[in-house]
């Protein structure tokens, strides 16, 4: 009877053994299916999630919003921990909410992480968010429901957009040059550990006067890609360090000065006059040299057109056809365009416009603003810099608030930096 017993007792080890066999395989084939039909979703993708870059630039186009769209003309793709997890369609709308990315027309979607950085970028590294078309590709940082969008690559890149947005494109190569430098010496002054919003923020600077005007790609020209490149690399010294590069941006009252009138447009008016039902963007995709809108892109969820700039202002019965900026606000458009009898945009970088057309170079127009106490200009470049990254540590984390744009530059600096 014992003997039976010990039988049975060895049988019924040998069934457990054997059934905890074919779960753990059975488990096993799962989860290879699971990732088998995870990878069928991303495709072979043969860039890196950003471009190579000599000096990283983060700016913050759109902070701890509760939703943003993104838009690729290539195919593109979500990085996470630098490797390719969420394929994304050329020509489809995604939204960014909720700590998901999803495919507006598919209804496809994927998680953000909330630990670490994502990356989505294209083919070309181009990509549309918060109504603009930007070079690089779009960092994602998603917290607490929140989620904010920055625009990364490489300096000299980020400058293309910036010097046509601060000096017209139409102006003397020379003033050119010498805003590029400026601009260039200001950027890399305030990225790293000079930055006024990384560390509690994640970026570097924002796309505004708090430090400078950048429009991204569309704004773009040869003559300001040019001044960009024939100055590559060189900024402005300052005993042993690199000068701030301060400017201003303009002359009096920006609105006064030019006679700026805005006008706001509904959506219902908009995509009656386009023809775009759904409208989600409206992004100046190219300005000609007098800051005029030439091209304007009406982005739909399921519909695109773009549309010229001088028509779609006539359409509106603007005052003039010079159409500067469109923003969104609430479900309506605002228009930012001339008022009648303005031919520029009257920048307080006049004065270095008017000393190249008599025949001075970019460096001794710097020298008339920025030289020291001994009358001379010290340029150098910056690969002979360093600058220390700082730790991002979100406000949600430390309990505080974002750090003023201000809070930590000398008086005199605040009063340049406020009216740059």
């Amino acid at each position: 009877m014992s003997r039976l017993l010990v039988l049975w007792q060895a049988l019924g080890t040998l069934l457990a053994t054997l059934a905890i066999i074919l779960i753990i395989d059975s488990a096993a084939k799962s989860a290879n299916s699971a990732a088998a039909a995870n990878s069928a979703i991303v495709p072979n993708i043969h860039f890196a999630p950003y471009p190579p870059m000599v000096y990283p630039m983060r700016v913050g186009i759109s902070t701890r919003s509760g939703s943003n769209y993104v838009y690729l003309w290539e195919t593109g793709a979500l990085f996470v921990d630098e490797k390719p997890v969420f394929a994304l369609t050329a020509r489809h709308v995604y939204s960014l909410a909720h700590g998901r990315i999803s495919d507006m027309a598919t209804g496809e979607s994927y998680p953000l992480p909330s630990n670490r950085r994502a990356y989505i970028a294209s083919e070309r590294y181009r990509v549309w968010a918060n109504n603009r078309w930007y070079g690089g590709v779009l960092e994602i940082l998603s917290l607490a429901g929140h989620i904010t969008l920055i625009n990364l690559l490489d300096l000299e890149d980020y400058l293309t957009g910036v010097v046509p947005a601060e000096m017209p494109a139409s102006w003397h190569i020379e003033a050119l040059k010498a805003q590029a430098v400026a601009a260039r010496s200001y950027a890399f002054a305030h990225t790293g550990a000079g930055s006024k919003w990384y560390r509690t923020e994640g970026y570097d600077v924002v796309p505004d006067t708090r430090d400078q005007v950048y429009k991204g790609q569309a704004v773009a020209a040869n003559s300001t890609n040019m001044a960009v490149w024939l100055t590559r690399g060189i900024i402005l010294k300052d005993a042993g360090r690199v000068k701030p590069g301060f400017y201003r941006a303009w002359v009096g009252d920006a609105f006064e000065n030019l006679n700026i009138r805005s006008a706001r447009v509904t959506k219902t008016l908009l995509e009656k006059i386009t023809g775009v039902p759904g409208i989600i963007g409206v992004t100046v995709k190219q300005w000609d040299q007098t800051g005029n809108a030439r091209s304007i892109q009406v982005i739909g969820t399921k519909k695109n057109r773009e549309v010229y700039g001088i028509a779609l202002a006539k359409m509106l019965h603007f005052s003039t056809a010079g159409i500067l900026d469109i923003k969104e606000d609430g479900s309506d458009w605002v228009f930012t365009y001339r008022g009648p009898g303005n031919g520029s945009r009257g920048l307080s970088q006049h004065g270095a416009n008017m000393l190249a057309a008599n025949g001075w170079r970019f460096e001794q127009i710097l020298q008339q603003y920025y030289q020291d106490a001994d009358g001379q200009l010290r340029l150098d470049y910056m690969d002979r810099y360093k600058r220390p990254a700082p730790r991002y540590v979100p406000a949600e984390v430390k309990g505080d608030t974002p750090v003023d744009a201000k809070e930590n530059l000398s008086q005199q600096e605040q009063a340049d930096l406020g009216s740059n």
